[in-house]
């Protein structure tokens, strides 16, 4: 059960910063392309983000159990530690994210006017700083739960 959920957290962690990078590239491209209008963009905000925060938060919550469960017989506690409090930050994040960040810029970019007011600016400007840091956390906690653990002395001797 330990390896299938370290597996697991090993897979989830790495698709979630794989698909947080590809979901960047694709939203910026849309975002500066001028072969779209801005109810054209706001359309495809408005489609692509909640699909962002359920990748998000199932991949990382899949990641945070995963290791718990994998790591929980290592000998390293610290491995074990950051691993743990890097997610667990990442997913606080995310819920506060979802709360008072995205939760308004959803609001500005359905408006039937498909106006963005003088608000969106700097909460897409909060969105970019959280987002930014929340990937970096769960880069950092995707290389360490995808290293290789050392083995104690007592354990080379079997």
């Amino acid at each position: 059960m330990q390896k299938l959920s370290l597996t697991l957290a090993r897979l989830s962690l790495s698709a979630w910063i794989g698909a947080a990078a590809l979901f960047v590239v694709t939203s910026v491209s849309e975002q500066i392309s001028t072969e779209y209008g801005s109810d054209v963009k706001n359309v495809l905000a408005a489609l692509r983000f909640p699909w962002y925060y359920v990748f998000g938060f199932v991949l990382v919550g899949t990641g945070l159990l995963g290791s718990v469960i994998g790591l929980s017989g290592s000998h390293n506690r610290r491995r074990c530690l950051l691993i743990v409090v890097t997610l667990g930050l990442a997913l606080v994040l995310m819920i506060g994210d979802y709360c008072f960040v995205y939760s308004p810029l959803h609001e500005i970019v359905t408006r039937p006017d498909g106006v963005r007011d003088a608000r969106f600016k700097e909460i897409h400007d909060w969105s970019e700083w959280i987002n930014t840091v929340d990937v970096g956390l769960c880069l950092i906690a995707a290389i360490a739960v995808c290293g290789v653990e050392r083995r104690s002395d007592a354990d080379q001797k079997l």
